[in-house]
């Protein structure tokens, strides 16, 4: 039988039942309790004591102070938990405890407070649809930035997901399903709600909000869901959505998750920032800024004219040095002007955040003055959104103190005379301690006790004290209220009228300072679409004005991007190599591909010397200039890129049970199915991951698909099967280059240059000494190339009769390689005569085909 609980805990169990999915922070005095499961849950994920309510009934119980709140929230909510906030509303009642209400629910996606966020960028909730017709919106409440998106398939769902890296989900139950390993692996450690889709029906979409998909379109229900989610927690916030729009792959340059994680456009392969193209690249001063440069280069453009209207713009900027040196002081004194908005559209504002409001927009007419009449089409644009803020800056000014406090209680939230009531409180309270100086005045005089004095104490509230010596002279309408050691103190009616007087003036004060603030906010909201705009105005101004400062300080030159179908890229350098080691330590390269001209350009050279920082670098000039940025290179022509596919490096994916190997087909098998002739493909070691012959063969069959489709995508190939050098011969619009590389006293050089032709080897046991390999195993491993170079072992890399003696001949301080003699496979080499085709041969090929299944046959098994 289980004991009886308290009224407090009886009330805990009522509210729980009320919000079963969250923590419920649970407000008891200065500490937000936890109970039951909730306790247990909590302790363990934020690492805190777990104790219990009392030892009768054992209730698990943990907690955190009150003012520490958002530190522990930020913890859950990171750690993708709900959670409740139960505030105490009133006074203790009849029944000796206080009236509790959960003033708000807090996610993952839906969280409002400056230290769970992160100020530079966004924090979207996510509503999706895993089955078809595929759909996604991604909402951000702190910004207002609402959009929808429809994708053909589950993997194009994937990597717009991936783009966006939502922080929570919401699903229609019976559509969060994924049936894809990627997007499986998206959802992992993250918060997936699933809604009733007749509550989601019946939900009425609010008044106002724009751009909602109509009936049948495949994005309706996600906008729907995501609205309704926020409605059930944070319904204060649908105030502040204006506008919900659609955006397009189509417009966009497409990249996948592997592009976008192998080219390490936000973060490197090991998960950090610095190492990044985003870390390279940005030079913004605001946080709206730098939330809209990720958005650039998360989805570049895919349209001529915008490319080049943003262009205008940096090469507007880049030439106006005075420009650029005159936005900064008003730049470095703009703060998150969105979120500031957010929060007054959601009455979360207090009087410190309408100031900090004021001061952003103050801001504006500086930045407005040093843009003067611009040329570029979308600085006008700019300048338009900008606005004329001057009469909200004079109406909050004229309202606030400067600097106002936090809150209400110590007063002083507004300047002397905006309000006559405040004045009044103000004075009586201000005077208050002259008042007490008069009256501790009158009374020494009157009891004829020197040391008698008048103070105040929170729990005894105004008092008079005299000491021990002094009590024989105290007067009849003295009032006993406290004993000391040595002193008695006591009150009179009229320190009692006064000291009420003091309370209600302090109370009336904050009250009344609230109920202007609340007034004061309510007569802004008019103001925030403006607001709103002049926020865009100034975090478009931001990003080109980055990208102005980026090609100042390290010689980007601009690109131009046109309808074309060629790349183009003289003296290209990688942004992130070229900021670590330094503008004049990097070695430009060109690099030229065309449809008619080179298509595929396979590339060799040894480990180290620079084959993959040279195709990425092709891959993010491409990006940059598509973004709307200047690019690192003398010249740039750049016909439209549709999209960049990446295989680049790979890993046992274990959590699906792939290989390295599974991993890179599945990803090279996307490429050849989603390439057309305005993609740039960028291969890495395509065949690694497996045996040397099959993965030799792998790669010549992907290449030459790519050559040969009728897509004709243009190709940078890296590779380190020198065969494949060989497809030149068959392939027309096929090139090979290679990284120079010098030898000089048994050493090697890399020149990181990129000339035409093949290399002339790999230079693998010389990078294996850079690398610290001991000499006995170099000297070995010299031995063992000699022999495979003599052809002492077959294709199977088996040594033949010759090449096991020679495997052998050092004696006990040698290892036994091999065991066994190789055994020639004939029905292979006749399975390639018999696929052979003479007429497609020139004279050459066709004698060392001919030696080749010679030789292969007469070091056959004896």
């Amino acid at each position: 039988m289980s004991l009886p609980l308290t009224p407090a805990m009886r009330q805990y169990v009522e509210i729980k039942s009320r919000y079963r999915d969250c923590i419920l922070f649970f407000r008891m005095g200065d500490f937000y309790e936890m109970f039951f499961e909730d306790a247990l849950r909590a302790s363990r994920l934020l690492d805190i004591a777990l104790t219990s309510r009392d030892k009768e009934s054992n209730i698990p119980m943990c907690g955190v102070p009150h003012h520490a709140r958002n530190a522990y929230l930020s913890k859950l909510i990171r750690q993708g938990c709900k959670v409740a906030i139960c505030e105490q509303i009133e006074e203790p009642g009849q029944k000796g405890i206080f009236r509790r209400e959960v003033t708000e629910v807090v996610t993952p996606g839906l969280v409002f407070s400056e230290e769970c966020l992160d100020a530079r960028g966004n924090n979207f909730l996510a509503a999706v649809r895993f089955v078809a017709p595929f759909a996604c919106a991604a909402l951000d409440a702190t910004t207002g930035e609402f959009f929808h998106e429809a994708c053909d398939t589950e993997e194009a769902l994937a990597d717009a997901l991936f783009r966006i890296a939502p922080a929570e989900f919401v699903a229609l139950e019976g559509e969060g399903n994924p049936t894809t390993s990627r997007g499986k692996r998206l959802l992992e450690g993250k918060l997936l709600t699933l809604l009733s889709p007749s509550s989601v029906a019946a939900f009425p979409a609010p008044p106002g909000i724009g751009g909602i998909p109509p009936a049948g379109h495949p994005s309706e229900g996600v906008v729907r869901a995501a609205l309704y989610y926020l409605f059930l927690h944070q319904p204060a916030a649908l105030s502040e959505i204006g506008r919900v729009t659609e955006r397009e792959g189509r417009r966009y340059l497409a990249m996948d998750e592997t592009a976008v994680r192998t080219l390490e456009i936000f973060s490197t392969m090991s998960g950090e920032r610095k190492g990044s193209l985003l870390w390279a690249v940005d030079r913004t001063r605001t946080p709206m800024g730098a939330r809209m440069l990720r958005a650039w280069l998360a989805a570049p453009l895919q349209d001529v004219e915008r490319i080049g209207e943003r262009h205008d713009a940096v090469g507007e900027l880049l030439e106006a040095h005075a420009v650029r040196t005159s936005l900064s002081p008003p730049f470095d004194a703009m703060g998150d002007l969105s979120r500031l908005a957010s929060r007054l559209a959601q009455d979360r504002s207090g009087p410190r955040d309408v100031a900090a409001l004021r001061d952003h927009l103050a801001a504006i007419p500086a930045i407005r003055a040093a843009l003067g009449e611009p040329f570029a089409k979308r600085l006008l644009s700019v300048k338009e959104l900008l606005g004329d803020h001057a009469a909200v800056v004079d109406r909050i000014s004229s309202a606030l103190a400067d600097p106002p406090p936090a809150g209400y209680k110590e007063g002083g939230v507004f300047r002397p005379g905006y309000d006559a009531q405040v004045d009044e409180l103000t004075h009586l309270l201000t005077h208050g301690r002259g008042m007490l100086a008069e009256v501790e005045a009158r009374e020494r005089q009157r009891t004829g006790i020197g040391g008698l004095k008048v103070g105040y104490n929170r729990v005894f509230g105004y008092y008079i004290e005299v000491t021990r010596t002094h009590l024989d002279k105290v007067p009849a309408d003295y009032i006993r209220k406290q004993t000391l050691a040595n002193a008695e103190r006591f009150i009179t009616p009229e320190l009692k009228e006064f000291e009420g007087r003091v309370l209600r003036a302090q109370e009336g004060r904050a009250a009344r300072e609230e109920e202007l603030v609340l007034a004061l906010r309510d007569s802004l909201k008019g103001t925030l679409p403006a607001v709103y705009a002049a926020a865009e105005g100034v975090a478009e101004l931001d990003v080109l004005l980055s990208f102005a400062v980026l090609a100042a300080e390290n010689g980007y030159g601009r690109p131009q991007v046109n309808g074309g179908r060629e790349i183009l890229i003289e003296n290209g350098r990688h942004p992130v190599v070229e900021k670590i080691l330094g503008r004049h330590a990097f070695v430009p390269n060109d690099c030229r591909l065309s449809p008619e001209g080179t298509r595929l350009a396979v590339l060799t050279g040894p480990n180290m010397a620079g084959k993959s920082t040279y195709i990425r670098q092709a891959a993010l000039i491409v990006l940059l200039a598509h973004a709307g940025s200047f690019v690192p290179a003398d010249r740039a022509e750049i016909g439209l890129v549709d999209r960049i596919f990446t295989r680049i490096g790979a890993s046992d994916d274990l959590s699906r049970g792939e290989s390295t190997f599974m991993v890179e087909m599945r990803e090279t098998a996307r490429i050849l199915d989603g390439a057309t002739d305005r993609t740039l493909v960028v291969l890495d070691e395509v065949g690694r991951g497996t045996s040397t012959y099959d993965g030799l063969s792998i790669a010549w069959a992907v290449a030459e698909h790519l050559h040969d489709s009728p897509a004709r995508p243009k190709v940078l190939f890296a590779t380190h099967f020198h065969e494949l050098t060989d497809i030149v011969s068959t392939c027309a619009n096929a090139r090979n280059f290679h990284v120079a590389v010098r030898e000089w006293q048994g050493e090697i050089i890399f020149l990181r240059r990129i000339d035409e032709g093949s290399a002339s080897k790999s230079y693998g046991i010389q990078v294996a000494r850079l690398a610290g390999l001991p000499a006995s195993v170099l000297d070995r491993a010299r031995d063992i190339l000699k022999n495979l170079e003599s052809a002492e072992y077959n294709e199977y890399g088996l040594p033949t009769l010759a090449g096991a003696r020679s495997a052998r001949k050092s004696g006990d301080a040698q290892m036994e390689l091999f065991s066994r003699r190789a055994r020639v496979d004939e029905d292979a080499v006749l399975d390639q005569i018999r696929r052979c085709e003479p007429e497609r041969l020139s004279p050459l090929d066709a004698l060392m085909r001919l030696a080749e299944w010679k030789g292969r046959l007469g070091k056959g098994s004896t």
